[in-house]
């Protein structure tokens, strides 16, 4: 039982990561057709913040109800948005 937990765990980690990545490529591509992408990159990284915030309350407040694998879930969420964007932010500042 308790190895089917933690496999539990981790594809509800690995589902948030890549839902995560979706959002962030979606956001990415709308700030290409729109405005330049260090204009862009910028308010991404403010909304990617926001959504690491809301995630990690949201996540603090699953994980002290029990549901662990939605707190899984809901940590791992904001992980590859804040990580990619920064990654772009250096690229076109350094």
């Amino acid at each position: 039982m308790k190895t089917s937990y933690i496999s539990g765990t981790f594809v509800s980690a690995i589902g948030g990561v890549v839902i995560g990545y979706v959002l962030w490529l979606i956001a990415i591509s709308i700030g290409e057709d729109v405005t330049t992408v260090s204009q862009w990159s910028l308010l991404v990284l403010l909304g990617s913040a926001v959504l690491a915030v809301c995630a990690g309350v949201w996540g603090w407040r699953m994980r002290r109800r029990g549901k662990y694998l939605g707190a899984a879930f809901a940590f791992s969420l904001p992980i590859l948005p804040v990580v990619l964007t920064l990654a772009v932010l250096t690229n076109i500042y350094v």
